[in-house]
């Protein structure tokens, strides 16, 4: 008999798998961080640590995504067999901003340990700047796909109402299509509130929410990402 056990051992080798779960863990620390700022200052600060030791890592683990990226950049190039042409033109702009964060970011890390002679600060605002950009996009594309699962679903729902053949099969595929999208925008949504508030002061809610509603966001996005991971694969 199988252990229970291997699933969760199975993910947690995988690249990406780790990732997630390093992420979760780094907001969850954040989040604690601000639940005992007040109680336990001590506590709060060490849990702080935490969470810039797990982001740090991620960071650096970062610097070897590029041709990871760019396998998906160059396998949809210009999405020739996607008929939808918003669709297309959101997917290849998502990848072209993806693709671009990246070698930003590695600037800018490199900038900041000072192995290149540069500021940091204006590639890090970059590098946030791409992620917001790709974070609207892609929750225009989730909405959209919402919006499209739905009514291909009410079509399908009016065809049975019509005692015409209905595939149920098909009707399942899109409510679980269309339940991926709302999640993905909710992800996204928790992202981009997050990366709003780290840009510089002055530009909607920067710089204005504390450790428990960042930690919030973070948990909020990062579960969402493991569920599409397993449960939504």
């Amino acid at each position: 008999m199988s252990s229970p056990i291997i699933p969760v051992v199975t993910f947690l080798e995988s690249y990406r798998g780790r990732d997630k779960i390093m992420r979760t863990a780094s907001f969850a620390a954040c989040l604690g961080s601000g639940l005992t700022s007040n109680s336990n200052k001590e506590l709060s600060d060490k849990l702080l640590k935490v969470m810039g030791e797990l982001s740090a890592c991620r960071t650096i683990l970062r610097l070897f995504d590029d041709l990871s990226m760019l396998a998906v950049t160059l396998g949809y190039g210009t999405g020739k067999k996607e008929t939808d042409l918003i669709q297309r033109t959101l997917s290849v702009a998502s990848n072209v901003v993806n693709q671009a964060f990246f070698p930003i970011e590695h600037i800018a890390w490199a900038a900041e340990k000072e192995l290149i002679s540069t500021t940091a600060a204006p590639w890090w605002l970059a590098s946030l700047l791409a992620w917001i950009v790709s974070l609207t996009i892609n929750i225009t594309k989730c909405l959209r796909n919402m919006v499209k699962a739905q009514m291909k679903m009410m079509k399908l729902s009016s065809k049975r109402s019509n005692v015409e053949p209905f595939p149920s099969e098909s009707i399942k595929d899109l409510r679980k299509q269309r339940n991926k999208e709302c999640l993905s925008v909710i992800e996204s949504v928790s992202n981009l509130g997050m990366a709003v508030h780290w840009l510089p002061g002055g530009y909607l809610w920067s710089g204005k929410l504390n450790n428990t509603a960042v930690g919030t966001l973070g948990v909020i996005a990062s579960v969402i990402g493991l569920l599409k991971m397993t449960v939504y694969k």
